[in-house]
C-alpha cells in the first residue's frame, strides 16, 4: 500500500468514525430504553439523562497531566446527568485496531504521573531497547541481533529474541513490569490517556457499528473490568517477538511518520476483552 493510499485509509477511519459517533448520539436522545441501559451499565439509578454531547470534527483538547499542556480525551459521547455529574463514553465501532499512541518517554512519565508510581531504571532501560530511544540500540543489534537485523536496523530497536540475548533479565523485567501493573496499563491505554482531570476521563467503552462495517454491540464498563483483567503479556511469536500480546491487545512499535525513534503504539481487541468478561 502506498503512502497516499495509507493516508486515505486514517482519513476514511477518522471520518467514519466520527460519523458513527453522530449517528450514536442521534440514538440515544431518541430512546429512552437505550439510556436506562446506559445508566444500568454504570451502576446508575439515581439519575437521568439530560443533555448528550459528542466530540466528532469538533473535538477540543483538555488539561494534559503534563502540566501547561493539552491533550486529547478518551471520550467520545459525554451523557450530562440530572444529579450533575457525567457519564463518559469511548465509542469502538471496530473489533481491534489503535487505543493508544505515545512517545517512549511520554509514556513513561505520564504513567508515573497518573498512577503515582516509580518506573524503575531497569525497566526504562528494557523500554528504551524493545521499543527503540537507547543510543546504543544499533550497536546491541549488530551484536546480538541475527534473523531480524534488517528490521531491528530500520526500526532502530530490538526484537524480543535480540533482548534475551542481550539481557534475558532485562527481557524478563519487562513482561514483569507489565504483568505487575496490566491494570493500570488497561485504564491508561482505555480511559485516562494524559487526561488530568478525572472528569474527562472514559468510563464506558462502547462497541458499537452504526456505518454498516461491524456489527456488535456491547457496553462495558471500565472499572469492572479493570478487576476482571489478568497478567497475560507475552511475547509475540513472530518476527523474533516485535509485539508483545496483551490480556486486552497487544502493543508494538509504530512510527506513522517515520522519525526515529518510534512510539508504543497499544491496539485493543474486541474478543480478547470479551473473553476477560465472562
Amino acid at each position: 500500500m502506498s503512502d497516499r493510499n495509507r493516508a486515505e485509509g486514517w482519513q476514511h477511519a477518522k471520518l467514519s468514525g466520527h460519523k458513527n459517533e453522530r449517528l450514536i448520539a442521534e440514538l440515544t436522545r431518541s430512546n429512552p430504553a437505550l439510556q436506562k441501559r446506559i445508566l444500568a451499565c454504570a451502576h446508575i439509578d439515581n439519575a437521568v439523562i439530560q443533555k448528550i454531547e459528542y466530540g466528532g470534527l469538533c473535538e477540543t483538547d483538555i488539561d494534559c497531566i503534563f502540566e501547561g499542556t493539552k491533550t486529547k480525551s478518551k471520550t467520545d459521547m459525554w451523557l450530562l446527568l440530572s444529579n450533575g455529574n457525567r457519564l463518559n463514553i469511548s465509542i469502538k465501532k471496530d473489533e481491534g485496531g489503535q487505543v493508544f499512541l505515545i512517545g517512549i518517554d511520554r509514556f513513561i512519565k505520564g504513567f508515573e504521573l497518573q498512577y503515582n508510581k516509580i518506573v524503575h531504571a531497569d525497566v526504562k532501560r528494557a523500554i528504551s531497547l524493545y521499543f527503540g530511544s537507547a543510543k546504543d540500540t544499533l550497536d546491541i543489534v549488530q551484536q546480538y541481533g541475527s534473523a531480524n537485523k534488517k528490521l531491528e536496523t530500520r526500526k532502530h530497536r530490538l526484537v524480543a529474541d535480540t533482548l534475551k540475548a542481550y539481557d534475558s533479565n532485562l527481557a524478563e523485567c519487562l513482561l514483569a513490569w507489565l504483568n505487575l501493573n496490566i491494570r493500570e496499563l488497561f485504564d491508561y491505554c482505555f480511559a485516562r490517556g494524559l487526561a488530568k482531570n478525572p472528569q474527562d476521563w472514559a468510563q464506558i467503552v462502547w462497541y458499537k457499528n452504526m456505518v454498516g462495517e461491524n456489527e456488535f454491540d456491547t457496553l462495558i464498563y471500565l472499572p469492572d473490568i479493570m478487576n476482571l483483567i489478568k497478567p497475560t503479556a507475552q511475547y509475540g511469536n513472530r518476527n523474533g517477538g516485535s509485539t508483545i500480546q496483551l490480556p486486552f491487545g497487544f502493543v508494538q512499535w509504530h512510527s506513522p511518520r517515520k522519525v526515529i525513534p518510534g512510539s508504543l503504539q497499544f491496539h485493543h481487541n474486541y474478543s480478547k476483552i470479551i473473553g476477560a468478561l465472562r
